[in-house]
């Protein structure tokens, strides 16, 4: 693209950033993933995530939630390599307390729950580098 006359001129960037993860190898990033999903599930409020919602405890759970997510599928993802790229495993986070927001009520302790562990996830994703500070 920066080979096209006056783009660089007008004042044009490419929208792409180089990433540090583009220099992690593959098992660079499995390991990096794999210490972090071990991290998150071992914080205290983790707990509501570590499996997927139980339909006999939540029984309209996935009448609301068409795309559930949880620690448990995350880490057989992991294991299948699945996570290719750190996106993929920041949308599963994502997709984690978003999921738990939607279902639950800000003042119940689930969504203070997912308060909680996604500033651990995205403090910890930053200490790792896959996310920007």
């Amino acid at each position: 693209m920066e080979s096209i006359p006056g783009l660089v001129e007008s004042g044009w960037k490419p929208l792409v950033k180089k990433e540090k993860e583009s220099s992690l190898e593959p098992d660079q990033l499995y390991n990096v993933l794999r210490t972090m999903i071990q991290q998150v599930k071992s914080h205290a409020s983790a707990w509501p995530f570590l499996k997927p919602v139980d339909k006999s405890e939540a029984p309209d759970y996935y009448d609301h939630i068409k795309f559930p997510m949880d620690l448990r599928t995350m880490t057989e993802r992991l294991k299948a390599r699945y996570y290719i790229h750190k996106h993929l495993f920041i949308a599963d986070m994502n997709r984690i307390v978003t999921n738990c927001r939607s279902y639950n009520e800000p003042d119940t302790e689930y969504y203070k729950c997912a308060n909680t562990i996604e500033k651990y996830y995205v403090t910890k994703m930053k200490e790792a580098g896959l996310m920007e500070k």
